[in-house]
C-alpha cells in the first residue's frame, strides 16, 4: 500500500462535492484498492475486472456496487436496520497505472433516476492533484 492523496468529485442534479483526502492505495494490472477516512468514517473504493464498489463504515454505513449496463444497489445501514435503493450504471471506466488510478462512474440512482457522476483520482508520491479528475487521458 502506498500513501497518496485521493481526489473525489461527485456531481448530481443541483449539487457538487469536491474532496481531497489522504489515502492508502494499491494498484495491480486490473484492480485498485483505495482506503481513506471521511468525516471520521472508514471508506474504501475497490475496482476489479469491470466491477467497482464504494463502502463507508462508521456514523454512516453505505455500500454501493457498480457494473456497467447493470442494475445493482446502494445499501444503507447494516443487518436488520438496513434498506437501499436501485443503482443503474451507465458508465464505469478505470485507468490503472503503476503510480495511481483514475476512475469515472456515471449512474442513475433511486426510483427517480437522478443522474450522478463520481470521479476518483490518486497519484502516488504527489502532494497535490492539479489535473481535472474528468480527464481520462492518463497523462
Amino acid at each position: 500500500m502506498a500513501e497518496c492523496r485521493l481526489a473525489i468529485t461527485s456531481r448530481g442534479e443541483g449539487w457538487k462535492s469536491d474532496i481531497i483526502v489522504p489515502a492508502r492505495v494499491e494498484t495491480a494490472q486490473d484492480s485498485v484498492e483505495a482506503y481513506y477516512v471521511l468525516e471520521g468514517d472508514e471508506c474504501a473504493f475497490t475496482y476489479s475486472h469491470g466491477r467497482a464498489e464504494q463502502t463507508r463504515k462508521g456514523s454512516v454505513n453505505i455500500r454501493m456496487s457498480f457494473v456497467c449496463g447493470r442494475r445493482t444497489a446502494c445499501i444503507l445501514g447494516e443487518g436488520g436496520l438496513s434498506g437501499g435503493y436501485p443503482v443503474f450504471t451507465d458508465r464505469l471506466d478505470c485507468l490503472i497505472r503503476e503510480r495511481g488510478f483514475m476512475a469515472r462512474i456515471e449512474y442513475r440512482s433511486g426510483e427517480d433516476g437522478e443522474r450522478v457522476t463520481v470521479s476518483l483520482r490518486a497519484l502516488i508520491g504527489e502532494n497535490t492533484l492539479r489535473k481535472d479528475p474528468d480527464d481520462s487521458s492518463g497523462k
